[in-house]
C-alpha cells in the first residue's frame, strides 16, 4: 500500500516537472518569436566589471517597438527582479546584487535611448560563494535562468508603460 503511495506521488512529480520543463521551452520560444537575442555582456557597464569573477555571464537585448520606458528609475521600477540590494545606478543602467542557495549574483538593467528602436538589455554574472551547495544549485539553476531570462525581458519590454 505505501510503495504504491510512493510510486504514484513519484509518477505525479516526474509528470509536474515535465510539465514545467515543456514550460520554459515554450517561454523561450515566444522571447526568440519577439526578438528577444543572447549577446555577450556589454563591456561599457558595471556589470562588465563583474564578469572576470564569474563562473557565468550573459546578456539579452529586446528592441523596444511599440512601448518605451523615460528613464532608468522607470525600468527600476518595474524591474522583474531585484535581488537583495541595489549596487549602482547611473543615466543608463541599474545593477542589483543578490544571494541564493551558495550563488551569488549581479541583475543589471540597461535602457539605451540613443539606439533606433530604443532597446533593453538585461546582463547577468554569477558566481558560487559556497562551493558544494552553489555548484549543484547552479547545474540546474542555469537552464531555468536561460529559458525563463528572455521570457521575462519580453514581458517587461512588452508592458513597458511609456
Amino acid at each position: 500500500m505505501i510503495v504504491t503511495a510512493i510510486k504514484i506521488v513519484l509518477l505525479i512529480a516526474f509528470v509536474i516537472l515535465i510539465a514545467l520543463a515543456i514550460g520554459l521551452v515554450v517561454m523561450a520560444g515566444v522571447a526568440q518569436s519577439h526578438d528577444v537575442v543572447r549577446i555577450p555582456v556589454p563591456q561599457s557597464t558595471f556589470v562588465a566589471g563583474t564578469e572576470p569573477k564569474s563562473i557565468y555571464s550573459d546578456a539579452y537585448v529586446a528592441p523596444m517597438e511599440y512601448s518605451t520606458f523615460r528613464d532608468i528609475d522607470r525600468v527600476a521600477q518595474l524591474a522583474f527582479h531585484r535581488g537583495t540590494k541595489e549596487v549602482h545606478r547611473d543615466e543608463r543602467e541599474v545593477a542589483y546584487e543578490g544571494t541564493m542557495l551558495g550563488l551569488s549574483y549581479t541583475i543589471s538593467y540597461i535602457l539605451m535611448k540613443d539606439s533606433s528602436p530604443q532597446t533593453l538589455t538585461v546582463a547577468t554574472t554569477v558566481r558560487i560563494v559556497e562551493p558544494k551547495k552553489g555548484k549543484y544549485c547552479w547545474m540546474v539553476a542555469k537552464h531555468v535562468h536561460r529559458h525563463l531570462l528572455p521570457y521575462l525581458l519580453d514581458r517587461m519590454v512588452i508592458t513597458a508603460p511609456d
